[in-house]
């Protein structure tokens, strides 16, 4: 048995905006210049970084040690070569600090006289565990840990960043800081030195992009974490999610295990991409034979469109400072809140009644719609608001969708011939057959709370947690913009929405029934 659900008022929660962001500001900009940049990065050309830096030679890069020194001059002497300059400690690429470390600084010097002082960090951490032991690794002690995934990937991905971007004809609006932290592996100290000792205004830096294993992509599945911390994150990245597109799993998890939460603690709004941990994990099996050079190419690339982006849209996230109290638990109850459209007619049937058409009331609420219109337990429900009725599908889609009063005809033992009924509907109907939130933290978004089985949204393949960005090619700024564009009369209506990070095309087409109603 299936009960059309009672009342329950879809959630609309007030949006609030620091920014809007349009998706395709820039798509006009992206020239040949752009699309000779972001074709440089190469699965190849990564998968040697990561080969130089995880080599033996290079002792595992434990910070402090020779072999975590040899990395460091590897990754200024990148920079070096292809003319950036330093920004550490005297103008120079490293900024030493206590006992032996070092941090690398890069940047790429902003092309507009108004932005160029306000900065986009890019970063990883170029350090390892060395030959493991002392808590360090599950090993024994005095095997070579290459890190070719930790962190190897991420620092030759920033490398290569750092080259796409001086292949442009013009530098980006903004600056561009690349960064690689050293004792990462030790507790964040490079970039928690840093955001105490910065060598830039540290109030310039607008927003950070941290990578951090991305070396080992499978089922082409990455985790974005700190998506929360600035205004629109969400939106903005999937933008450049290039089909057919990464899917990206955005975590809601922001915790101080990794660089870029030393930036956010300072009021940076941050992202960190990562592949996801794996059985070679600060092990001496973290080789470079395991790294997906092809999947390095993906998430770099989509790394440059964002990068390209905030350095020079007009505006970058605004901060959230919210972020820093929310948690998987408090996104479980955010997702709790899912809202089923309200009971309009006030009956139950029987779930395997569609085998032979229509559906079998078994059961009419007291004082109900139903109950006023005659209806009665056993009544055969074939057509409803004009919809002939086939299936569960059918019923709860005609139903929800329907304008009150509404028609409808049953098959009732003992008469010969179909009656046909009027029922005055409680509540609204929902055209699309939809009810949805809002996030504050996604604005210009609409969240998909439930939909509606048999209506125009589910024949659409929308689905619960779907996002909508555009209705018929338009943004809108909250949700009061997005509820006038989904009572605009159409036949067929076409959305801009996101599914795991993906951007994707859909359609709400109405059946024909509906166009001739709304014409009449």
């Amino acid at each position: 048995m299936r009960r059309i659900p009672r009342s329950v008022r879809p959630l609309a929660t007030a949006l609030l905006f620091c920014c809007v962001w349009t998706v395709s500001v820039y798509a006009a900009e992206k020239n040949s210049s752009y699309n000779t940049a972001l074709e440089s990065i190469k699965a190849d050309e990564l998968g040697q970084q990561v080969g130089l830096l995880a080599d033996s030679a290079m002792e595992g890069r434990e910070a402090g040690t020779r072999g975590g020194k040899a990395a460091g001059d590897y990754v200024a002497d990148q920079y070096a070569k292809i003319h950036l300059r330093g920004r550490g400690d005297n103008e120079g690429f490293f900024q030493p600090f206590a006992p032996n470390f070092r941090n690398i600084l890069a940047m790429l010097q902003g092309s507009d006289p108004k932005l160029r002082d306000q900065m986009i960090v890019v970063c990883a951490h170029y350090d390892h565990v060395g030959y493991g032991g002392r808590g360090m690794s599950p090993d024994p002690y005095g095997a070579i840990h290459p890190g070719a995934d930790d962190n190897a990937s991420g620092t030759s991905a920033v490398l290569e960043l750092a080259k796409a971007f001086t292949l442009l004809s013009e530098p980006p609006k903004r600056s561009i800081l690349f960064v690689n932290w050293d004792a990462e592996e030790k507790g964040l100290l490079g970039s928690k030195y840093w955001v105490a000792h910065p060598t830039v205004p540290l109030d310039r830096v607008v927003a950070a992009l941290n990578l951090d294993m991305v070396g080992r992509l499978r089922d082409n599945h990455v985790m974005v974490f700190g998506s929360r911390t600035g205004y629109g994150w969400r939106r903005l990245l999937c933008s450049h999610n290039d089909s057919p597109g990464l899917q990206l799993e955005f975590s809601w998890i922001l915790k101080p295990n990794a660089d870029h939460y030393s930036l956010f603690e300072h009021g940076i709004p941050v992202l960190m991409f990562h592949t996801g941990l794996h059985k070679d994990y600060h092990r001496a099996s973290d080789l470079a034979k395991f790294i997906n050079s092809q999947g390095m190419e993906q998430v770099t690339r989509m790394s440059f469109g964002l990068v390209y982006q905030l350095a020079n849209g007009p505006t970058t996230p605004a901060y959230r400072a919210a972020a820093e109290n929310e948690t998987p638990e408090t996104e479980k109850t955010a997702l709790d809140q899912i809202a089923k459209p309200p009971e309009r007619l006030g009956v139950a049937w029987v779930e395997d009644a569609a085998v032979s058409g229509g559906v079998v009331v078994s059961d009419i609420n007291a004082g109900s719609p139903a109950e006023r219109a005659g209806l009665r337990e056993g009544d055969r429900i074939v057509r409803f608001a004009g919809h002939d009725i086939r299936s569960d599908d059918d019923f709860y889609g005609a139903v929800s969708a329907a304008d009150s009063p509404a028609s409808l005809t049953v098959k009732r033992s003992g008469e010969k011939k179909p009656l046909d009924l009027t029922v005055t509907l409680d509540g609204t109907p929902l055209r699309w057959g939809v009810t949805w939130r809002v996030d504050d933290a996604e604005p210009g978004a609409i969240i998909l709370t439930y939909v509606i089985p048999g209506s125009p949204a589910a024949r659409a393949g929308l689905l619960v947690g779907d996002r909508i960005y555009q209705v018929a090619g338009h943004d809108f700024a909250d949700e009061a913009g997005f509820a006038l564009l989904v009572k605009t009369p159409s036949d067929s209506v076409q959305l801009m929405t996101e599914r795991d990070g993906r951007l994707r095309a859909a359609t709400i087409q109405f059946r024909r029934t509906e166009r001739l109603k709304r014409a009449a």
